[in-house]
C-alpha cells in the first residue's frame, strides 16, 4: 500500500504547527495545505484532505473535536470551487485566495464557537483573527512562491 505524498506533507506541517514558536504566532499551516490542495484537486479530494487536516488538528488541540474538521472541510470545498472561476498559477492570486480562505476559516470557527457558547469576547476574537490572518497569509505567500516556482520549472522549463 502506497501512502500519498500529501499525507507526509500534512504530518510534517502538523509537526511544525505544534512547535512553540509557530503556535504562538498563530500561523495555521494545515489551513495553507488545505487551501493549496483544494486549488489543485477536485471537490471530493479537497473535502477529504480538509477533513483529514482538520481532524488531525482537532485531535492535537485541547478543544473538542469538530471546529477545525468542519471549517477545513468547507474551506477545502470552497477552494476547489474557486479554482474553476478565478484561479491562476500566480503567487499573488494564490496569496489572495489564501487570505480570503483564512478569513473565511477564522470567521467560520468563531461562528461555530459562538453557537456552542464557548467563543471568546468579540475584542479578543478579532485580535486572534487578525493575527492569524496576517501571519498565515505571510507564511502562505512564501510557500506559494516556492510552489509556483517548482510547478513552472516542472511543467514548463522555458518559463522558469
Amino acid at each position: 500500500m502506497l501512502i500519498p505524498r500529501q499525507f507526509w506533507w500534512l504530518l510534517a506541517l502538523l509537526f511544525v504547527q505544534q512547535l512553540p514558536g509557530v503556535a504562538a504566532w498563530g500561523v495555521d499551516l494545515p489551513l495553507v495545505f488545505t487551501l493549496l490542495v483544494g486549488l489543485r484537486t477536485d471537490v471530493p479530494k479537497a473535502a477529504g484532505w480538509g477533513f483529514l487536516a482538520g481532524l488531525l488538528q482537532d485531535l492535537l488541540s485541547s478543544s473538542w473535536i469538530g471546529p477545525n474538521t468542519i471549517s477545513k472541510t468547507v474551506t477545502g470545498i470552497m477552494a476547489s470551487f474557486l479554482k474553476r472561476h478565478i484561479y491562476h498559477e500566480r503567487v499573488l492570486a494564490q496569496t489572495l485566495l489564501v487570505f480570503g480562505g483564512t478569513l473565511f476559516h477564522q470567521l467560520f470557527i468563531w461562528m461555530l464557537l459562538k453557537w456552542d457558547g464557548s467563543a471568546p469576547p468579540a475584542g479578543d476574537a478579532w485580535g486572534i483573527v487578525w493575527r492569524s490572518l496576517l501571519t498565515t497569509t505571510l507564511a502562505a505567500s512564501v510557500v506559494c512562491f516556492f510552489v509556483v516556482r517548482f510547478r513552472k520549472r516542472r511543467f514548463d522549463p522555458a518559463t522558469a
